[in-house]
């Protein structure tokens, strides 16, 4: 008979695809209650991440298809932005995987400018790594230290992170429309 832990995995890998960082906490949080799964949860969570993000990429650089976003592109602050992304790439792309809501528009903007995709697929990988990584230990941390009860600190911990998440797109868009308004 077949090891049912495959449905699992396949549901971890496509965690991601739908929501990034409650994917990769569920996985930690799952990895440190049974650390049985620990090597396998990581891997599949690492690259559900990575695909997850590379394919972004490829919006920002369709855009070019059309005449008025080769137009805005060639404006100056634009390509000024440019110059800044490609430059500091890897600060980037590092500062977007830990910041909420930073993620799509800079891989969008990466393939918008024109980022060399292998370039981006490795830093991309790195910074999923690190990520990982640094969720991983944090769960399996608290999972020593809290024991049996580290499910419920880390479900308390995604809401808290989803309502801070929630709360910034708020006020950001709050801004925008009182700007576009006044």
């Amino acid at each position: 008979m077949m090891d049912p832990s495959w449905i699992l995995y396949l549901g971890i890998f496509f965690g991601p695809f739908v929501q990034e960082d409650a994917a990769v906490i569920a996985a930690a949080s799952l990895s440190a209650a049974d650390a049985s799964h620990f090597p396998v949860i990581f891997f599949v969570i690492l690259g559900g991440l990575f695909l997850s993000d590379i394919w972004k990429y490829w919006i920002g650089y369709a855009a070019h298809t059309s005449s008025r976003a080769r137009a805005y592109a060639e404006r100056e602050h634009v390509a000024e932005l440019s110059g800044k992304v490609r430059r500091n790439l890897l600060k980037t792309l590092l500062t977007a995987r830990f910041v909420p809501l930073a993620r799509v528009p800079v891989y969008v903007a990466c393939g918008y400018f024109k980022v060399g995709y292998p370039k981006f697929c490795v830093f991309i990988f790195l910074t999923a790594l690190l990520y990982c990584g640094a969720i991983f230990a944090l769960c399996h941390g608290l999972g020593e230290v809290f024991g049996d009860r580290i499910e419920m600190i880390m479900i308390s911990i995604g809401v808290v992170v989803a309502a801070i998440a929630a709360l910034s797109f708020g006020i950001r868009r709050a801004r925008r429309d009182k700007r576009a308004d006044g």
